[in-house]
């Protein structure tokens, strides 16, 4: 084979290389962060949530 063949062969051994081993442990951190972030969302939205309490007559300054 030619040499810009070889070339392209080199680059997709990289690419697959690099899809194999290096983006797939990162794929993994980033969907826990992804995960404890929203649990971290959710938990503000609960907190805020409860504090309203069950007063019907309370005032809503700006929320």
């Amino acid at each position: 084979m030619g040499i810009i063949t070889d070339l392209f062969f080199a680059i997709g051994n990289i690419c697959k290389w690099t899809f194999e081993h290096l983006l797939s442990p990162i794929g993994v951190i980033f969907g826990w962060a992804f995960t404890f972030v929203l649990i971290g969302m959710l938990a503000w939205w609960l907190k805020k949530l409860a504090s309203f309490g069950n007063d019907p007559e309370k005032k809503y300054d700006e929320i």
